[in-house]
């Protein structure tokens, strides 16, 4: 009596489901609910991935926009003009600006500029006296220490203990840099050495120079900033932005150094109450609170900020964030860590950040000259990618994050435009646990649509060159759509989802039927 063959048995099938989903991940292994790439996308509805919200109305339409900045309202430079609140007030070169707040003040590099915000007065920072009449150097009283120079007008520009650059007196001794300790229109006073009264016609100057710096700060009531070209750190007079040479041997005086490191600076920041000053592979940390004490720490190798990104530093919820030469780093004071192994090993050649709602706002450029805006929340350690967006300039101001795009509109980064926003969202390659040939019986994604809304599903097996369209959908109500697609037999597959329109991903579930071993994979 014969017998009937053996039959093997295929696995039984399975389901999964997906109700949490991260972020943008770009490496060669990712996790089922995180994404290959997308377009528009945001954590605002975790642990649902939704379309992001939409941008500001357009407040103007810049010329040749040099800078943006908030300090008790909006400032921003376009052209070789100057504004603040919308108003013109004063000129300035036709070249990018740095601006940082110091108390009442807008201080504005490279110009060498301040601008009250209380008074609306706009000077310069440094000042300038050259003889134009006969001057006498005189004791103010025999034997004194004090020496008063008096001729037409060499105190007018000038303030009470300014530091100043005494140049082309005919007596050497006085060819120095002292601090005024009396003045008035016609005369000042100064710490000198002199025997006998003596008089000069000409070549007499007086000068209160500010120094040339790549990048600045405020910290403690002084402006910080740095010279690659010198290798010099600098500060101000304590609350005085106009004084960098003033030395008493007191508190309040200015402060210079010169560090050791190699490299130029690359960027200048107050965190936590410390100056910091960088360069691609140095930190500088400035410790203690008044010159006497000063100390500049330095850490070295770290990763620093990379040339060219010296505006993606950005402090977002107390840490400090920054685009190195191939990460985005945070900076809590001790060591930098990366926070961008999501991207994938990117390296950015320049853009701009800002903070808003907790998240970290980069316009960034590859090396290909491409530009993202990527959103990193710090929450919830997640990356999303909005869309093209090349920013020029961004501040944050009163719960907003302003932006000035290529196209040199200025807007809020979230508001109320009217836009119907396209949207994309693609997996990386799905295996569900094996690596052999497998039925997808179903694949069901559980979408909220407002009415109008718009989406495709697109779906990948395999090797094939490009996505196939599965499904589409227009949402007539407001209300949770399910869409069933059905995939082919395969290895690994991938799917993508186009829409236009408020939509959000909320569960996502694969219904699995495993194949035999039949061409089955090595």
């Amino acid at each position: 009596m014969g017998r009937l063959p053996m039959l093997s048995m295929t696995p039984k099938g399975s389901n999964k489901q997906l109700g949490a989903f991260g972020g943008l991940n770009k490496g060669l292994v990712i996790g089922d609910n995180e994404f290959s790439d997308m377009k528009n996308m945001c954590s605002d509805q975790f642990p649902a991935i939704a379309v992001r919200k939409p941008r500001g109305e357009i407040i103007k339409k810049l010329e040749k926009p040099h800078g943006l900045f908030w300090k008790n309202g909006l400032a921003y430079a376009d052209g070789t003009k100057l504004y603040y609140q919308d108003k013109e007030i004063g000129t300035v070169t036709d070249t990018d600006k740095q601006m940082v707040g110091m108390g009442a003040y807008i201080v504005i590099f490279p110009d060498k500029l301040m601008y009250n915000t209380s008074t609306g007065e706009l000077k310069g920072l440094e000042a300038s006296w050259t003889q134009g009449a006969a001057a006498t150097f005189a004791q103010t009283t025999t034997g004194s220490t004090m020496v008063k120079i008096s001729c037409t007008g060499i105190g007018s520009g000038f303030s009470q203990f300014d530091g100043v650059e005494i140049s082309g007196c005919t007596n050497a001794e006085f060819n120095k840099t002292t601090v005024i300790q009396e003045l008035a229109a016609d005369y000042i006073i100064i710490v000198g050495n002199l025997k006998e009264t003596f008089t000069q016609d000409s070549g007499l100057k007086i000068t209160r120079k500010t120094p040339d710096m790549d990048y600045i700060c405020e910290n403690g009531n002084r402006i910080w900033g740095c010279s690659s070209k010198n290798h010099e750190v600098y500060s101000s007079k304590l609350g005085d932005p106009t004084n960098w040479q003033a030395y008493e041997g007191i508190s309040t005086d200015s402060y210079a150094a010169t560090v050791g490191s190699d490299g130029d600076f690359t960027g200048c920041l107050s965190h936590m109450g410390y100056v910091l000053f960088f360069k691609e592979d140095v930190i500088h940390k400035v410790f203690g609170d008044k010159p006497s004490n000063y100390q500049i720490n330095t850490t070295s190798p770290v990763r620093g900020i990379a040339k060219g990104c010296e505006k993606t530093a950005c402090i977002v919820n107390e840490t400090l964030l920054y685009v190195s030469r191939n990460n985005v780093c945070s900076y809590d004071g001790a060591y930098p860590e990366s926070v961008s192994d999501a991207l994938a090993e990117a390296r950015f050649s320049g853009g701009v950040a800002g903070q808003y709602n907790g998240k970290y706002y980069a316009s960034l450029s590859d090396a290909s000259g491409n530009w993202n805006l990527y959103v990193y929340d710090l929450k919830k350690g997640m990356w999303h990618r909005e869309d093209s967006l090349h920013a020029l300039f961004m501040a944050y101001g009163e719960g907003q994050l302003y932006c000035i795009d290529a196209d040199h509109n200025l807007f809020t980064i979230s508001g109320t435009r009217d836009e119907y926003i396209e949207w994309m969202i693609e997996s990386g390659d799905m295996m569900d646990g094996t690596v052999e040939f497998k039925y997808l019986k179903r694949l069901l994604f559980n979408l909220l649509l407002e009415p109008g809304s718009e989406v495709d599903v697109f779906l990948k097996c395999d090797g094939e060159p490009e996505f196939r369209k599965k499904i589409s959908f227009t949402s007539t109500g407001y209300r949770t759509q399910t869409l069933n697609v059905i995939p082919d037999r395969c290895q690994r597959y991938r799917f993508r989802l186009e829409g236009k329109g408020p939509a959000a991903l909320i569960a996502l579930s694969k219904y699995i039927g495993y194949g035999s071993d039949i061409h089955g994979c090595i």
